[in-house]
């Protein structure tokens, strides 16, 4: 028979090996999915630089730095948050998908970004992007895009916050109405 301890450190070297193995492949995992999520992940600081410039009265947007989730996915949720006390979360995530291609998917956009997103990936190419339930995926290479796209959203968010609405009718939006004119 063979001794017990034999057993036990054969058995222990395999799951380090394995171990390193696993921690190779997701720094190598990571490593790509923040390359290919730059060009958001710089959109979004860019644009959180501006409001911490301008002050806490825009709002503010937290972006984490991409990591590797349980399920293999290299992502990130930012949240934004506007004067009015309203939050909004986009989550973008860096992964392979069935039939093994690498993906970008981007959960939170809203109806009509998704849309100008698709139309944006369409017009390159019809497999480029696609709708998944509430996700919108892109290949890999088109973070760009999707940064772009993120911009306007994220601008047309703080944007269309920045100033109460005049409601018309009121004593109050007619004294703003006299000073303009």
């Amino acid at each position: 028979m063979t001794n017990p301890f034999d057993i036990k450190n054969r058995f222990r070297a395999r799951l380090r090996a394995a171990d390193a193995q696993k921690h190779r492949i997701r720094a190598k995992l990571l490593q790509d999915g923040t390359r290919a999520l730059a060009p958001i992940t710089e959109a979004l600081h860019l644009m959180a630089e501006v409001l911490e410039e301008d002050g806490i009265e825009h709002g503010r947007i937290d972006c984490p730095v991409p990591e590797v989730d349980r399920d293999d996915f290299v992502g990130f949720t930012a949240t934004l948050h506007n004067g009015a006390d309203q939050e909004h979360r986009i989550t973008v995530k860096y992964g392979p998908v069935l039939g093994g291609r690498n993906f970008i998917a981007v959960t939170g956009l809203g109806a009509e970004y998704n849309e100008r997103l698709l139309t944006l990936a369409s017009n390159a190419a019809p497999t480029l992007g696609r709708s998944v339930g509430n996700d919108v995926h892109v290949e890999a290479d088109r973070g760009g895009d999707l940064a772009e796209i993120l911009r306007e959203m994220v601008e047309d968010f703080f944007a269309g916050h920045s100033e109460p609405p005049i409601r018309t009718g009121t004593s109050e939006a007619r004294g703003r109405l006299a000073l303009v004119q």
